[in-house]
């Protein structure tokens, strides 16, 4: 799987260049905890797009490992995740002890594996979900800035990743509307086909303002998907827009945008009876926007 913004550059920015990629450095996080058994950190970085200078010294002479720099994290579950093609040097040293530029000897087979000899780590060092473990880049067998990441099972086959959050959308004909449809992945591995990721907003106390009405519903999920909870709801030019804050998600709660005065009277009855209290109401005009919990 290779993250999205792979072929996305920098407006009239050259594409040769590394870091005019969108997807060039961002942070390289832990999806799982785990303890690390294989990686290498300082192998030499391509120029894209197309460009692999280990066609005559790296990777085909088995110099470079396909994966380049990279880490493998064993999880508790058994099955061990790779995370490849990472920027020289940002894989930190304290979790990958293989400093050198190119392999000694030669790779082992041509399908990454962390029983790479020359790349396999002891010592039990470990990461926590969510640690950074390095930026991406363009490193082994790699034509452009981009994450890849897979996971196997100790025999080295193939496993599907399950992701508890996180949203999908058909891109087709290399288009794709950000209205969606979303579908949340919920415990699901990615669909077999091309699509869109929108990966959890971190939780956290996040203000999100100047929200479109039309782009409102999407940015409401992404958020509930990324576990949390709208805290304040509040709408400018008649539910032209809206601003929002949101908290980690606790208790059960309810929100409503977009409502007359009469439907929120309404709404308030129902839920009210349903145990639920009203937190946050605002009116601009003739709309009004409720949060209620318990």
């Amino acid at each position: 799987m290779k993250q999205g913004l792979t072929d996305s550059v920098v407006p009239n920015a050259d594409n040769i260049v590394n870091s005019n990629y969108l997807i060039y450095g961002r942070p390289i996080f832990a999806m799982a905890a785990g303890t690390v058994v294989g990686c290498w950190r300082n192998a030499p970085e391509n120029t894209p797009p197309n460009k692999l200078p280990e066609v005559s010294t790296g990777a085909h002479n088995g110099k470079i490992l396909l994966a380049g720099n990279h880490i493998w994290i064993k999880q508790a579950d058994g099955n061990i995740a790779l995370y490849a093609h990472a920027i020289p040097g940002t894989i930190p040293s304290s979790l990958c002890p293989h400093n050198a530029k190119y392999l000694t000897g030669t790779v082992v087979n041509g399908v990454p594996t962390p029983y790479e000899p020359e790349a396999i780590v002891t010592g039990g060092v470990t990461v926590t979900v969510g640690q950074q473990m390095g930026s991406i880049g363009n490193s082994g067998n790699s034509s452009e800035p981009h994450l890849h990441v897979h996971m196997v099972d100790s025999t080295n086959s193939w496993k599907p990743m399950k992701f508890d959050r996180g949203q999908t959308t058909p891109f087709t004909g290399n288009t794709a509307s950000l209205n969606g449809p979303w579908t949340a992945l919920k415990g699901n591995a990615l669909p077999m086909a091309a699509i869109l990721i929108w990966p959890p907003h971190p939780i956290g106390n996040w203000t999100y303002n100047g929200i479109d009405s039309s782009a409102f519903q999407r940015v409401f999920d992404h958020f509930v998907d990324s576990g949390m909870m709208a805290d304040t709801i509040s709408c400018k030019n008649n539910g032209a827009t809206y601003d929002t804050t949101w908290v980690p998600a606790q208790g059960s709660w309810v929100a409503e945008a977009g409502m007359t005065v009469s439907d929120l009277t309404a709404k308030n009855a129902t839920y009210v009876g349903q145990g639920f209290t009203m937190t946050s109401f605002y009116l601009c005009g003739t709309r009004t926007a409720a949060i209620w919990r318990k």
